[in-house]
């Protein structure tokens, strides 16, 4: 007959109990830090390799045209250029003189609490024919 310890389980004793809870935090740990750094890696690749004494490219808006067309300003330097993106092409549609203002208006107050232009709520009231409680 076989001795039956031969076939035993081992003991956790054998491995230590807290081993395995280690390993398996090491392990994590250096995966984390393995996406970590592969993130930080492509955060840098992202800015792209200047060629031309440090010019960057600024993509300052873009408006679309249609499903597949589209304007762009963009910063290139000290120059804005207005591009037009189609389906099969990009064409330069305009060259802006170093200097100009390209960036947008300042966004108009709001014309909320004149007296000429009634709120959302009167307006609904007035056209149910009920009148507003705050007039």
């Amino acid at each position: 007959m076989a001795d039956p310890t031969l076939f035993a389980a081992p003991s956790a004793a054998a491995h230590g109990a807290a081993g395995g809870g280690v390993e398996i935090t090491m392990t994590l740990l250096v995966v984390v830090g393995f996406l970590a750094a592969l993130a930080w890696f492509a955060r840098k690749m992202r800015g792209g390799f200047t060629r031309n004494g440090g010019a960057r490219i600024q993509v300052l808006g873009a408006q679309s045209l249609g499903p597949k067309e589209r304007a762009v300003l963009v910063r290139i330097g000290e120059t804005d250029i207005l591009i037009g993106v189609g389906a099969g092409s990009v064409n330069a549609l305009h060259v802006f003189p170093v200097g100009t203002n390209t960036e947008a208006p300042a966004a108009p107050a709001p014309a909320s609490g004149l007296p000429n232009n009634p709120d959302f709520k009167s307006l609904l009231l007035k056209a149910l024919g009920k009148k507003d409680s705050a007039s």
